[in-house]
């Protein structure tokens, strides 16, 4: 008959206890102001998932309203789904060992504290690479991050579910003026039923590089760039405007996108670019007793996958690299 020794399992749980302290702490630590993280529910639509795979399609409403005289039938309107795709949820996992005399020794614990303290913000930081990568640090590839319509997220040819052929891509620099040729184009922007789908200027994108520039011409009090003394069309129309952005978009990290520094996007609250999650990052202690070599293993997990749900809707972007 065996004997569960209750002392080493309370000490077994009481280090993984101490060792979560530290990693959630620095997963979940306050990060830049502007930084968008993939928790980012404007940037990010958030979303979960009780399957191994993502399916969804895309869907034409029925479009505007008739004009019906007195007694005249109403018409029935037609909707049409189409664009389906299908999406694998990712895993992603580490584990790190930690031989028992490391955590005998005093003098060596600082170690183990700052080897999860590590494991938490790469886990932070690889969850955020992940998301971009698969969204919006990659718009401009139709083979490897397409759209359900088979074109790139960001392109000059998305086909709507009504025949209709749809533009959400264009080359200006950031500057006032070019902003506002997004913020137009998105206003003007047609639903897959070919009608005015009514996507406003909610949140502004941009790399790392580009946070300040985009900072003074949203939120300046008077416009950015210009001799005169003219009020800011954006801090006076859009206050609310969003202004973020992620080190995952600059070309330091991101090799996906060749204007990577360049680049920005006007979305709406309502565009596509979705996060859905299967299993919530989660961390497990197996103690040194279960190993012949007497050895730890703390590790975390997660299941989760970033993708777009639509064909560019409600978004607008620019390579910016035009004048």
């Amino acid at each position: 008959m065996s004997v569960i020794d209750t002392t080493t399992s309370a000490t077994n749980l009481t280090r993984k206890a101490g060792l979560d302290e530290i990693f959630f702490s620095e997963y979940e630590f306050a990060t830049q102001p502007g930084h968008v993280g993939a928790d980012n529910s404007l940037f990010f639509k958030q979303d979960t998932t009780s399957w191994g795979f993502i399916q969804g399609a895309e869907y034409k409403g029925p479009g505007k309203y008739n004009v019906v005289d007195e007694d005249e039938e109403v018409p029935l309107s037609q909707i049409k789904v189409g664009n389906n795709y299908t999406k694998e949820v990712f895993e992603y996992d580490q584990d790190v060992d930690i031989p028992q005399r490391y955590q005998e020794d005093s003098e060596t614990y600082g170690v183990i504290n700052q080897m999860v303290a590590d494991m938490g913000i790469e886990g932070r930081n690889s969850r955020d690479q992940y998301s971009f990568e698969n969204s919006w640090g990659n718009p401009f590839d139709a083979t490897n991050n397409p759209s359900p319509d088979g074109a790139a997220f960001v392109s000059n040819s998305h086909v709507l579910l009504s025949g209709d052929t749809q533009d959400n891509l264009e080359t200006g620099a950031l500057t006032p003026d070019n902003l506002k040729i997004l913020v137009r184009k998105g206003r003007l922007m047609k639903s897959h039923a070919g009608t005015r789908a009514g996507y406003g200027a909610d949140g502004l994108l941009c790399p790392v590089i580009l946070h300040p520039t985009a900072t003074e011409i949203t939120k300046s009090e008077l416009e950015a760039d210009t001799m005169d003394n003219q009020l800011n069309y954006f801090s006076q129309i859009y206050p609310g405007m969003v202004v973020g952005s992620s080190e995952y978009l600059d070309s330091d990290y991101n090799t996906l996108n060749s204007n990577a520094n360049t680049t920005y996007f006007v979305m709406s609250r309502r565009h596509g670019v979705k996060r859905a999650v299967r299993v919530a990052i989660s961390t497990d202690y197996v103690a040194p007793e279960l190993s012949r070599k007497r050895t730890a293993y703390y590790r975390a997990r997660f299941r989760e996958r970033t993708y777009l749900s639509n064909s560019g809707l409600g978004v607008q972007g620019s390579n910016g690299t035009t004048a």
